[in-house]
């Protein structure tokens, strides 16, 4: 009985410890979410939209790359607009994804 106590506390501890880092707000089950992120002002033209993501998998693996300046750089926006962020979370801990989104100039 103590052991089960244990195991349901120490549960409750990791899944709701795993989702602070999954943006504003997140679900335990699912949350699907965007969010604003910084603006550079309004005299700048948003002619362009270019994204990139990171990923984790159960905690373990993690990979992407979603650097503002390297997805400016890879998609030819020369002044950046927006930076905007969005995320996506599956059974808290099982896979989330977040991802950068700009806009701008070409």
């Amino acid at each position: 009985m103590k052991n089960k106590m244990k195991l349901i506390l120490f549960s409750l501890t990791l899944l709701l410890a795993t989702n602070c880092a999954s943006g504003p707000v997140g679900g335990l089950l699912f949350s699907n979410i965007k969010y604003p992120g910084a603006t550079n002002g309004t005299d700048i033209k948003s002619n362009a939209q270019a994204e990139d993501c990171i990923y984790n998998v159960l905690g373990l693996f993690g990979f992407g790359n979603s650097g503002a300046g390297q997805i400016a750089k890879d998609n030819k926006i020369s002044r950046i607009a927006t930076i905007d962020y969005r995320s996506l979370n599956v059974l808290v801990g099982v896979f989330r994804m977040q991802c950068t989104v700009l806009t701008g100039e070409k």
